[in-house]
């Protein structure tokens, strides 16, 4: 028994006072981060929102909850939020473009029509934007 004892007092002796054990060693890390290994500042990254329509579509939502409150300002902060996560869809444009007309931001809303119409000429209702748009021009 005292013989086993000491081989077992042998062994965790000599796994104590290992190198491995004593100190472990630093390996180098590895930047995991697309935004620092491309040395873009953290608010440069901050600003850019992945593509992500689920996000984009519950954004809106928020945003349509209050606009139906006449919180315009919080609503329009939620359109151009839901746009940064989903630069084409054209609900949020609509949407954002009719907060500022409520707001009584003629030239804003006409601002983000003529933005659509611009990146967008082809779209399936880029001729509904052409129509508020002139609508706004003419006011």
């Amino acid at each position: 028994m005292r013989t086993l004892v000491k081989i077992l007092s042998w062994l965790l002796l000599g796994l104590l006072a290992s190198p491995a054990l004593a100190a472990p060693q630093k390996r180098p890390a590895l930047i995991r981060d697309t935004d620092k290994a491309e040395g873009k500042d953290e608010e440069e990254a901050a600003k850019e929102k992945p593509f992500n329509p689920m996000e984009a579509d519950r954004v809106l939502k928020v945003g349509d909850y209050y606009f139906k409150r006449k919180n315009y300002d919080a609503a329009i902060q939620r359109y151009m939020e839901a746009l940064e996560y989903q630069p084409n869809r054209f609900d949020a444009y609509e949407a954002l473009g009719r907060a500022y007309e409520k707001q009584g931001a003629r030239e804003k809303a006409l601002r983000v029509y003529l933005d659509f119409l611009q990146k967008y000429p082809e779209a399936p209702r880029a001729k509904e934007f052409k129509e508020k748009a002139a609508k706004l021009q003419k006011d």
